[in-house]
């Protein structure tokens, strides 16, 4: 799969254009926590683009995409500590509902006052009532459980989570009809 993920992302730059625009919505960047194989592969960009602090992996997926991490990136079990930001780009759509609700939630008790969530995923078309379903993986031969979820069930439970919306970003993607992007921060920080 980590391959796949690679060679997929690097047909797809664009789908991560609004991956490091986020950051200037926040000014921590102590520590940032990598949620997701597509995050874990954006490593090297966040570097890149001037990102100093620590970097934290959590469920890389894959040996593949550990090993294209730099050696300053530590690995976590699970998601807990003290990040200013954390970077979840295609990683809640393989979530069911209590899933991304739990996932919401040690996100926000994982982020510092005034930090930040950086997540994407394929907007869906409309509420499903349906929890995950076997679908085509978009960036590979294979099937995958997948949840779509509408821009307005990912607003509603970031807000009664407690966090407030610092940007909205959607794009036409080929693979699907649309893709969102949202920065989201803790508490009532203001945007940048």
């Amino acid at each position: 799969m980590g391959k796949d993920i690679i060679s997929w992302m690097r047909k797809n730059s664009r789908v991560f254009r609004h991956a490091g625009y986020f950051l200037s919505y926040t000014k921590k960047r102590d520590s940032m926590l990598l949620v997701g194989p597509f995050a874990a592969s954006l490593a090297p960009f966040y570097r890149s683009i001037g990102f100093n602090g620590l970097l934290y992996s959590f469920d890389a997926s894959s040996s593949y995409e550990r090993s294209l991490m730099y050696t300053d990136i530590t690995e976590v079990k699970e998601i807990n500590g003290d990040y200013s930001i954390i970077s979840a780009p295609l990683y809640i759509q393989g979530l069911g509902v209590r899933e991304l609700t739990r996932f919401l939630f040690d996100c926000y008790d994982a982020l510092e006052e005034g930090g930040l969530l950086y997540i994407s995923f394929p907007d869906a078309i409309a509420p499903s009532l349906q929890d995950k379903t076997l679908v085509d993986s978009f960036y590979s031969e294979e099937k995958i459980y997948m949840k779509y979820y509408t821009l307005i069930d990912i607003l509603q439970s970031s807000e009664s989570v407690g966090f407030k919306i610092a940007s909205i970003e959607m794009d036409d993607v080929d693979f699907h009809d649309r893709l969102i992007s949202l920065a989201l921060l803790k508490n009532n920080a203001e945007p940048m």
